[in-house]
């Protein structure tokens, strides 16, 4: 979301106490601005307002090459602002039932499989595969994940989707470079691209850089493997990619892959699974008496279960395009439950 005012201000107050002006130049060039162009006014403050006021905003660009090139003081400046707020019923990040106002039910089964992420040994996985055919809230994840690496372990969330991209073996492998800061250079170039073939080239010299990777952790999430635009050969190099990470089990990179739907024996490599699935009314109760927990008022486990019947009364089928309607819904009732309002708005009695 994009930054408040007083966050504007504090993150510009920072800049300004941390970088002089050649500094902050040199990181606007980075971000292509010139801050020349703007209006008149202190540099880190203009910056701070050009990148918010932009369409669509570009706070977040902002604030993640802060993270990734500030000096310690503005990394963490940076990580407070990207990390989104939550309400956990324990107060634990690993908890969390909304991820600011956005309700995050249930996935008991994929919170357990990121604690191994956030208290990583040596033989914890480093890959965790969320599984669902159809269209399940699978991508949903992506926002919890996020939350995660920020709140726990100061990990850097990277989504890489692969819908409709089209991407030839090398190009895949070209963004992924790019994301994880590795040294393109080193990538070869593949005659055989127009066949989408032969990935062992590319996968060797990723484990070599993955090999060299230090300071920074990443959570590098890769979306829609399951789609039908993705070609097998992309499949089969996402694939390799992960075995390349299981092999490796690097302190700096951990890969979630949302949609692999191959099957994977503990002998091609370790991986953490889970299934997704859409969330069902006794879920939803659930979700609605921890809400209740934080507000003034209580609610017995019978009236959460009618409120939750309610809310999905009015969808006889549970499929993607209903819980594009259902999750603002729930957002509304949690934020009522909250403030210990009724959790349906009340009709105004007709005017006589």
């Amino acid at each position: 979301m994009p930054l408040t005012g007083l966050q504007i201000a504090k993150l510009a107050d920072e800049l300004g106490e941390q970088w002089d002006n050649e500094r902050l130049e040199l990181f606007a060039d980075v971000l292509d601005v010139d801050l020349d162009t703007l209006p008149a006014g202190e540099p880190a403050f203009r910056l701070v307002e050009h990148m918010n006021s932009s369409f669509p905003p570009r706070d977040r660009e902002l604030l993640e090459l802060l993270y990734e090139r500030g000096n310690a003081r503005l990394k963490r400046v940076a990580q407070e602002l990207l990390r989104p707020g939550y309400f956990a019923p324990n107060g634990e990040a690993l908890s969390a039932i909304l991820l600011g106002r956005a309700p995050f039910v249930d996935r008991e089964v994929l919170r357990t499989k990121l604690e191994a992420f956030t208290n990583p040994d040596t033989y914890t996985p480093r890959v965790l595969v969320v599984r669902g055919d159809e269209p399940c809230g699978k991508s949903y994840t992506w926002s919890f994940l996020q939350h995660l690496a920020f709140a726990t372990v100061g990990a850097k969330p990277i989504r890489l989707r692969l819908k409709d991209k089209g991407y030839t073996p090398r190009a895949f492998m070209v963004d992924v470079f790019n994301m994880l800061s590795l040294d393109l250079r080193r990538l070869p170039e593949m005659a055989d691209d127009p066949q989408l073939a032969r990935i062992d080239p590319l996968i060797s010299v990723f484990q070599g850089q993955l090999a060299e990777m230090a300071g920074q952790r990443y959570w590098l999430v890769i979306d829609d493997v399951n789609d039908p635009s993705v070609a097998p050969a992309i499949t089969d190099t996402v694939f390799a990619l992960a075995q390349s990470v299981d092999d490796a089990r690097s302190d700096h990179l951990w890969l979630v892959l949302l949609g692999f739907s191959a099957p994977i024996t503990p002998s091609e490599m370790l991986v953490a699974e889970e299934y997704a699935r859409f969330p069902d009314p006794a879920q939803v109760a659930e979700h609605i008496q921890c809400i209740d927990a934080a507000g003034p008022r209580r609610l017995t486990p019978r009236r959460a279960r009618n409120i939750a019947n309610r809310l999905f009364d009015a969808f006889p089928v549970i499929d993607k395009a209903a819980m594009e309607q259902l999750t603002p819904l729930l957002e509304q009732l949690s934020e009522r439950i909250r403030k210990g309002e009724p959790p349906w708005p009340r009709r105004r009695a007709p005017q006589s």
